[in-house]
């Protein structure tokens, strides 16, 4: 959608091509952003919003400084919650301390595992996690067959794929991973407000900001500041297209926009953690789990 559209708000009307690639959406497309591609602008890409949060906890994978990218601006932050079925004894916050649960994510290492081990350390919680589940479906329905009590997904692909679920209250919302509050969840508070331990708000802080990058907008390394800014004020005249717009909502696809001097900024608070805390998010990756 976006490459329909940005071209028509740069001077000329460039064409702009969607390029599939393999390995496009993760650490792959990273690197050859970084590597590969021409530094002039002419090649974006909305890196796998992680890509910040990798180079830190010293991913094998990686071939670029994150610092080093240069954003456009973002479409949409991609807020994680933490659910329970409706069945679960787990009803409450204070449940979650009181009573062990196990929750369903992908892998040992992503963002969801390092976030409830977080969770267990901090506020005391009783989490199993659970791998071995590829996706937000299989989490919902692992936790409707009663393999486990819930699962930690992003709640675009809760509210996309399970809306009925939602608006029947099968699905019990009880924490966002994020910074703010989303306008969609207003009574659900975010972990960092479960806890005043000045290092829990700075491992909690951490471990939410690749859900406030989302699905941003990047280009590489060494573009001319020029050039960067005319790429940011076309990104911002297309949010306000009312063509563009009514694309976004005929797709059904939500927008929550921010500037590339935010998302830049985003960034560079993740690299600004103290060394001790970073230490201890580390930590956390070493963590026990259970295959499903």
């Amino acid at each position: 959608m976006l490459s329909r559209h940005l071209g028509r708000h740069i001077r000329g009307n460039p064409s702009i091509i969607a390029r599939n690639m393999p390995g496009g959406g993760g650490v792959i497309a990273s690197n050859h952003l970084y590597n590969v591609a021409p530094q002039d602008g002419t090649t974006l890409a909305i890196l796998i919003s992680s890509f910040a949060n990798d180079q830190l906890l010293d991913n094998p994978q990686i071939r670029y400084d994150a610092r080093k990218f240069l954003a456009i601006g973002r479409l949409l932050d991609t807020t994680s919650v933490l659910f329970f079925w409706h069945t679960s004894p787990i009803k409450t916050l204070r449940d979650i301390t009181e009573k062990p649960s196990a929750i369903g994510i992908t892998a040992a290492n992503d963002a969801p595992a390092y976030r409830l081990r977080a969770m267990n350390r901090y506020l005391g919680a009783q989490i199993k996690l659970v791998t071995g589940y590829p996706s937000a479906r299989d989490f919902v329905l692992a936790s409707e067959r009663g393999e486990t009590d819930g699962g930690s997904s992003t709640y675009i692909g809760l509210s996309q794929l399970f809306a009925s679920y939602l608006r029947d209250k099968k699905l019990n919302i009880l924490v966002q991973f994020a910074a703010h509050r989303d306008p969609h969840m207003a009574d659900v508070p975010t972990v960092i407000e479960l806890t005043s331990d000045p290092e829990a708000v700075a491992v909690f802080r951490f471990l939410v900001a690749t859900d406030e990058i989302g699905r941003s907008l990047f280009t590489t390394p060494n573009v001319p500041a020029a050039r960067l800014a005319l790429l940011r004020r076309a990104f911002q005249a297309m949010l306000a297209d009312p063509e563009f717009r009514a694309e976004a909502e005929q797709l059904k696809l939500p927008l929550a926009p921010r500037s590339g001097e935010e998302m830049q900024q985003v960034v560079a608070d993740m690299f600004s953690l103290p060394p001790e805390v970073l230490a201890k998010v580390k930590e956390l990756g070493q963590g026990t789990t259970e295959r499903k």
